[in-house]
């Protein structure tokens, strides 16, 4: 039983992580935020009746309920940081577009002789 737990804990894993990277929705952020409640409730029923810690555990096939809390934290903390480093990322991304866009302008500005205008065509002059 306990090999059954850790394939759909190491599934779970890969699964999040692998949803991260590939949405950023308002429904996903939404999702998250869902399962983030649940999770913090879940917590706070096992702190007030620590033998349903010990049930869930046993029924899932891991020994202790201290230990199935601690298997589903390693997994909140590792969406957690996968969801700040996406957020990071995107900020950066974000940044940088933003100082070129600025640095092009001031350019412009500073030197309008030297920005690159369209190619007039050539005067043909008739005889």
């Amino acid at each position: 039983m306990t090999v059954i737990i850790q394939i759909i804990l190491i599934v779970a894993i890969v699964v999040a992580m692998g949803y991260l990277l590939t949405r950023r929705s308002a429904r996903t952020r939404a999702l998250w935020t869902l399962l983030g409640i649940i999770f913090t409730i879940f917590a706070v029923v096992v702190v007030l009746f620590p033998d349903i810690a010990n049930a869930l555990a046993h029924l899932v096939g891991i020994g202790r309920g201290a230990d199935l809390l601690l298997y589903c934290l390693v997994i909140v903390v590792l969406v957690a940081l996968i969801r700040i480093n996406l957020s990071r990322q995107e900020d950066q991304r974000r940044f940088a577009k933003a100082i070129r866009a600025i640095v092009l302008l001031r350019a412009q500005i500073e030197r309008p002789e030297d920005a690159i205008l369209p190619p007039t065509p050539p005067n043909h002059e008739e005889q």
